[in-house]
């Protein structure tokens, strides 16, 4: 027979626990990684030694071996610890901090546990001496069904791991995202212009809007794109566009104009959601400021567009 004799779900029956792991597949899309934005991330102790904890969560990760399309689910309750070997003065060393399924019946050579009812069958597992810069435990061990959550970059003669030798790894096995766009155009009767002021101001007159940022959003790309703005003659025109979310202020993209023409700008950055943000309603705007000594202008007026496109996403954070 081709097919496995019973799907999910058919009554009276018990599926195989290839089915059910196909499920845990398809929920995640074929994603692997951590489930929460803040699960299973890796920090130093306290009081700073020869180990590191790991925080509480839920991950995904895929089976690489006895068929595919198939994943473990599995959580964590309580924080972990794992001991990591000190170096010696001989030099550095990179280790990977990993969550590993270990399944003796899954095609990997796992020992069995004493009671197969209860396993354990995941552990936080230590990979040492990997290649410096190494992102992913597939890299070193690609048969591996584990998820990789950070990678410490020990220096030589080193026992007390800091939290400055810790590279944050984990991925999301299925993050969301929403993207949103915003417009003004034909919006400027009486030409509203970017010139010699080098004070950050509202540009175009009007670039600003409230957002309602979703409860689940971690991080927020934005990106300001001004095209059919005027400048008039062949005065130099220079300054900065950037954009804002909330508090936070972008970094200031350069423009420079010297002909008579019509003229494009554009500015973006992508903002991390402080979590007492998410679910509020914070301002978004674009602004823009000129440099000392250039005394051309740019004119926003019937023949210019702006469009902010908006991305709300999901990425690892710490909270």
């Amino acid at each position: 027979m081709a097919w496995d004799g019973i799907p999910w779900f058919v009554e009276n029956t018990a599926a195989s626990e290839e089915t059910l792991r196909l499920i845990v597949e398809a929920a995640a899309g074929g994603g692997e990684g951590i489930v929460g934005p803040a699960d299973l991330r890796v920090t130093a102790l306290d009081l700073p030694a020869a180990a590191v904890q790991v925080t509480t969560g839920a991950m995904i990760a895929r089976r690489r071996l006895a068929g595919g399309s198939q994943s473990y689910a599995a959580r964590m309750a309580t924080t972990d610890q794992v001991n990591v070997e000190p170096t010696g003065a001989d030099g550095p060393r990179s280790d990977l901090i990993v969550a590993r399924i270990e399944d003796p019946y899954g095609g990997e050579s796992w020992p069995e546990p004493s009671d197969p009812a209860i396993g354990p069958y995941v552990f936080t597992r230590v990979i040492p001496d990997v290649p410096p810069g190494t992102t992913s435990v597939q890299d070193v061990e690609p048969d591996s069904t584990a998820v990789t959550l950070a990678r410490i970059d020990l220096p030589a003669a080193t026992s007390a791991i800091t939290d400055a030798y810790i590279v944050d790894l984990r991925q999301m096995a299925r993050p969301r995202s929403e993207t949103r766009r915003v417009y003004l155009y034909a919006a400027w009767s009486t030409a509203d212009e970017l010139g010699p002021i080098t004070d950050w101001e509202e540009f175009p007159l009007g670039a600003r809007w409230s957002q309602t940022i979703p409860a689940w959003a971690t991080h927020c790309g934005v990106h300001a794109s001004i095209t059919g703005l005027r400048h008039p003659d062949a005065v130099l025109a220079s300054g900065e566009l950037r954009t804002y979310f909330g508090d936070e202020k972008g970094p200031g993209m350069q423009y420079l104009s010297e002909t008579a023409a019509r003229t494009a700008l554009q500015a973006g950055h992508t903002f991390v959601i402080p979590p007492e943000d998410r679910g509020t309603v914070v301002p978004l705007g674009v602004e823009g400021k000129g440099t000392v000594g250039a005394s051309g202008v740019l004119r926003a007026d019937l023949g210019t567009v702006l469009a902010v496109d908006i991305v709300y996403s999901q990425g690892p954070v710490a909270a």
